[in-house]
């Protein structure tokens, strides 16, 4: 099954992007090569060779996956190398492929790892200048390749923080603060892994709040989302440290046990459905008692994520049908 987590479609994103610039990188050097035989530049014209294939190879190479940072490294610095060379051969018009070099390099790293590649390349520049050029126009040189470092520094910091804002609003329910659906597929497939890898067990909780449409239908939506929130509180107070707790729906939620057993799982769910049932929940209108039901499934090895929490859902459903306020397991009435 696709993943669609918010985690993987901007990873999906980022590698499109890298990939797309060494693509570019490819290309324009192969046609460059033809110029630089042109001008009878026979080694930088096989340099530029070499490299374009090379950057072929890697971007063909990794065209469904993310390309390794040593390759990324490699593209940079043939890069480099390939600019100095043309500044010692050119003069100043050589120059001009050093600013594209330098953008480029914030969107092949991300945050530190940019700015630090990002100084070296200036560093190199400003040094193949000073080796090549007149002392006026390296020190020119130098001086915009800075106020272009600090100028992509400052982007790629505060890029940086507004990708971790944005993904943390996009995972999180904004109403209680758990996480949600975006989250969870990662967090599933994970879990997934270890199983298949490592043979770690793994369960979920399927919790559903009890006639929640009537309490919202005597009190009104305000007071339901009071209780949702409340309710989020309590059931993360009784959690253990790596527990996890999505909200999936209007009035329900998934718990994720990772390295847990079918009947600790049920254990956890027990207690959790006493920590509801036990106290009442203040509203600002009213005090109300309320209760839950839950449904709980074992990770089993030919299942895929959607299956195992079906399992669940299915269990819930039977809590319901039985009279709700209890916990029913899925091995105790699905087929094997």
């Amino acid at each position: 099954m696709t993943d669609h987590s918010a985690d993987t479609l901007l990873q999906n994103f980022r590698n499109k992007v890298t990939r797309n610039m060494v693509w570019a990188g490819a290309v324009t050097l192969l046609g460059l090569t033809g110029t630089q035989l042109w001008l009878t530049h026979y080694l930088q014209a096989a340099v530029m060779f070499t490299s374009g294939v090379v950057f072929a190879a890697i971007a063909y190479t990794f065209r469904a996956q993310r390309i390794p940072n040593y390759w990324r490294l490699l593209f940079m610095v043939l890069l480099t190398a390939i600019c100095a060379m043309s500044i010692r051969q050119n003069g100043v018009i050589g120059v001009y492929w050093a600013y594209p070099l330098l953008v480029s390099s914030f969107f092949m790293f991300r945050d530190g790892y940019a700015i630090a590649l990002a100084t070296t390349i200036t560093v190199a520049i400003s040094a193949a200048g000073i080796a090549f050029m007149e002392v006026d126009d390296a020190w020119r040189i130098a001086a915009s390749l800075t106020v272009i470092l600090v100028l992509g520094s400052v982007f790629v910091v505060m890029l940086g923080r507004m990708q971790r804002l944005l993904h943390q609003l996009v995972i999180t329910d904004t109403l209680t603060g758990l996480q949600n659906r975006h989250r969870l597929t990662g967090v599933l497939n994970e879990l997934r892994a270890n199983f298949k890898r490592y043979n770690r067990a793994a369960s979920v909780l399927m919790l559903d709040l009890d006639h929640f449409k009537l309490l919202n239908d005597k009190y009104g939506h305000l007071f339901g989302d009071q209780m949702l929130k409340q309710l989020a509180q309590r059931l993360k107070q009784k959690l253990r440290v790596n527990d996890q707790l999505f909200r999936v729906g209007g009035e329900e939620f998934l718990v994720v046990l990772p390295e847990t057993e079918l009947s600790e799982a049920e254990k956890v769910a027990q207690k959790l459905l006493a920590t509801v049932a036990n106290e009442p929940f203040d509203g600002k209108d009213a005090q109300v008692h309320l209760t839950v039901s839950i449904g709980v499934a074992q990770l089993r090895e030919e299942q895929s994520w959607a299956e195992w929490i079906n399992s669940a859902d299915t269990a819930l459903l039977e809590g319901k049908r039985k009279g709700r306020n209890q916990v029913c397991v899925a091995e105790s009435y699905t087929e094997i």
